[in-house]
């Protein structure tokens, strides 16, 4: 450990990152609200979304498709704005990677930090794909032909890409929620997330993958690390926000 001058340096300098992180934490929730409503927006009450990160419940798939088509800018600034939230995601991950290593470098393993670029990277990938994939049937089924559910089931179920876009999402939710349960319990580890928060991040990680709610309860995670790095919390911060030694979850 350092001199006292070190720490606060060290304290100080963590603190003047996390302004900006706070905000990329906020602007990240905002972010992925904004995908939410635009690709609610631009779908019709008839048809539920198909393709990646969505159930193969019954659907008006022609219908579906066709609103694709319609209102393609407005699914291209709700994917825009999904990979955006992503990106924001990965900065306020590695800052917090970064604090749990200068507290315990042992709990921040290597691994973490590249699972901090590579889950949120995967999923922004996987997203950017399955857009791609539907778009280009969407383009295919009105293009030409009869526009039909039937017609329009068919393109999806023999479309390779699409078949490719769902595994390539369920795998990457699989690294994100890896990573984000690791991420939480390091940062537990070391005091500098209570219980409450470093279980809602595992539980977070868990219905990403399991539960349609999943994304809403990992924005609002981010968004409350994003507020925590701002300097407030109701009760405030966890002393190891305070300090650059590792201050157990159990001691707090």
């Amino acid at each position: 450990m350092g001199s006292s001058d070190e720490d606060e340096a060290v304290l100080a300098r963590e603190r003047r990152r996390g302004r900006l992180v706070g905000v990329a934490g906020i602007a990240s929730v905002a972010a992925m609200l904004g995908a939410v409503m635009l690709a609610s927006a631009a779908t019709s009450g008839s048809a539920r979304p198909t393709g990646p990160g969505f159930t193969d419940e019954p659907i008006d798939r022609a219908r579906h498709l066709a609103d694709f088509h319609e209102h393609a800018g407005t699914h291209t600034g709700s994917a825009s704005l999904r990979v955006l939230g992503l990106v924001l995601v990965a900065l306020v991950g590695l800052y917090l990677w970064s604090l749990v290593r200068t507290r315990d470098a042992a709990v921040a393993r290597p691994y973490l930090l590249w699972l901090t670029v590579l889950g949120p990277g995967l999923v922004a990938a996987a997203t950017i794909f399955g857009f791609a994939a539907l778009q280009h049937v969407a383009d295919l089924f009105m293009a030409s032909g009869a526009r039909t559910t039937p017609r329009a089931k068919q393109l999806i179920d023999d479309s390779g890409a699409m078949r490719v876009a769902s595994v390539a999402d369920g795998l990457s939710r699989i690294v994100f929620a890896v990573w984000l349960a690791l991420l939480a319990t390091a940062a537990m580890r070391v005091g500098l997330l209570s219980r409450f928060l470093g279980y809602w991040g595992v539980a977070g990680a868990g219905s990403f993958v399991l539960l349609p709610i999943g994304d809403a309860m990992v924005a609002a995670w981010v968004g409350s690390i994003g507020v925590l790095a701002l300097g407030y919390w109701p009760g405030g911060r966890p002393p190891a926000w305070r300090s650059t030694t590792p201050q157990p979850v159990e001691a707090i």
